[in-house]
């Protein structure tokens, strides 16, 4: 397969610096995930803020301050529980990444992007030796238990369920229409199927 940077390793199967930065720079602009997040203040004012505009407009509706503290808790709680979702994904995501980069400088991951097989519309890419998610994490191949599919209100959300050094987790790797999505499905099961199989 042609790669999309043209960028050929040297004779002894590394590559120079410059290629090395052109490659890094364009698997970080793809994945969006490069240390170890934090949550910072933001969730927790924006959580509480909506629990605030909740209650305050119950009361002005005519309720009593207890039912519409009632109402607002658990839409702050919600709002809480989907705030940790996210960094949760995200903390996870950058631990594997740094695990991965850590163990060769990155070296056998640049190159493996450099090669890696765009797939389901550019929302992930297939290497030999991990998947790349568009603004998501990088997963090792031999870690993912399996390919599934969860229902969501825009679509089927094909997630891939890892489990390694790092524990076990589920990452979204794209979108699909619900109509006809269990044939890509397959394909792109089969196609990580196959690059495990190839080791």
């Amino acid at each position: 397969m042609m790669s999309q940077f043209n960028q050929e390793p040297n004779a002894n199967g590394m590559m120079n610096e410059q290629q090395l930065n052109q490659i890094s720079n364009a698997l970080y602009s793809y994945c969006k995930v490069m240390s170890v997040p934090k949550m910072g203040a933001a969730p927790a004012v924006i959580t509480i803020f909506t629990g605030l505009i909740v209650v305050l407009l119950c009361v002005a509706l005519g309720e009593s301050l207890l039912t519409a503290i009632a109402i607002g808790a658990p839409i702050s709680a919600v709002f809480a529980f989907l705030f940790w979702l996210a960094y949760r994904y995200r903390v996870e995501a950058s631990k594997r990444l740094n695990s991965y980069l850590g163990e060769d400088g990155g070296q056998m991951m640049f190159s493996d992007f450099a090669y890696a097989q765009p797939f389901a519309n550019d929302q992930f890419r297939l290497g030999r030796k991990y998947l790349y998610i568009k603004r998501g994490a990088v997963i090792k191949i031999d870690s993912i238990d399996d390919i599934v599919r969860v229902f969501t209100r825009s679509g089927v959300g094909v997630h891939a369920k890892v489990n390694d050094a790092s524990g076990s987790a589920s990452f979204l790797l794209c979108i699909l229409p619900q109509f006809n999505d269990r044939p890509k499905i397959e394909e792109i099961r089969n196609a990580v199927r196959e690059r495990q199989m190839s080791e």
